[in-house]
């Protein structure tokens, strides 16, 4: 859809978090009939601050698309219901019916990979264990066919291209034809750079006291002056500052997994109803 001013999005890579879409994403870059804008994740349907920057700074963020023939964002709040609620009817709304790919990987994966990423951010400081029973967003950026129902209510079902991590990582060149042909641009282009590996390896959280260095300066709303040799020191490897990651942090307890696999059980079921012809990951087709 073009509006005075620049184009919006006729695609959108709505997650699912931590489920390499920013892999897809740095691929689908390369590909010289696609754009998709910087910032990857404006956010502009599901965070109100972003929102409130108004439709022209969000179509600002399309004006590099010139003639390209499928201009898109990636934005995985967008598959986040219901912490983030009326994203599809206000992405409906501005856009049409837009296409959609969906890339996810097996649902405890996923939980165990969101949970180190707030870890390593400093967001969050619980047990695994602790964090996953208290906090419903693990389970529901999981329950994949709940993010997809919601855009079933205003989407074709044609308009959604459903992917798995595991294609990505075992067939990259297949999946990227794939999701070109979907898009209406080249599916014969393969991108010069080649899948990354496994990118969460080697981090490290903030030690409690760097953590409560932080939290005071957003407390104060002094972040903005934080100087950037001290910006630099939290992205560092500096032992007094961060710390390594033990893997036993991220092994989720059996008796919890077990629970969190029956609570995903009719989930699963319906996502495997509503996969269609393309490949399905082996535990989405394994018995529950």
């Amino acid at each position: 859809m073009t509006l005075a001013g620049g184009r919006l999005p006729t695609f959108f890579l709505i997650g699912a978090q931590k489920s390499a879409t920013s892999t897809l994403h740095r691929l689908l870059q390369q590909h010289p009939e696609a754009f998709l804008c910087d910032p990857k994740e404006p956010h502009y349907f599901s965070d109100p601050t972003q929102a409130a920057r108004g439709m022209d700074w969000y179509r600002s963020l399309f004006a590099g698309a010139d003639q390209a023939g499928a201009v898109g964002e990636a934005s995985t709040t967008y598959s986040m219901y219901p912490h983030y609620a009326g994203v599809v009817d206000r992405v409906v709304d501005a856009v049409g019916a837009p296409k959609l790919i969906y890339l996810v990987r097996e649902p405890l994966a996923r939980m165990r990979s969101a949970y180190l990423h707030g870890l390593a951010r400093g967001s969050e400081t619980r047990p695994i264990g602790q964090a996953l029973r208290e906090d419903p967003r693990y389970l529901q950026t999981s329950c994949y066919a709940l993010q997809l129902e919601q855009w079933l209510r205003r989407v074709p079902r044609e308009h959604i291209l459903l992917l798995s991590l595991d294609q990505l990582r075992d067939a990259p060149d297949d999946l990227v034809g794939r999701t070109a042909a979907f898009l209406g641009i080249d599916p014969s282009w393969r991108p010069a750079d080649p899948v990354p590996a496994n990118v969460s390896e080697g981090k490290r959280a903030p030690r409690a006291w760097w953590r409560l260095i932080g939290a005071a300066a957003l407390r104060t709303g002094t972040t903005d002056w934080v100087p950037q040799w001290m910006a630099r020191l939290n992205e560092s490897e500096v032992g007094a500052v961060r710390r390594e990651i033990v893997p036993a942090e991220l092994d989720i307890p059996p008796a919890l997994a077990d629970q969190l696999r029956r609570a995903l059980a009719a989930d699963r079921h319906r996502l495997r109803d509503l996969w269609g012809s393309g490949p399905a990951p082996a535990w989405l087709q394994a018995e529950a």
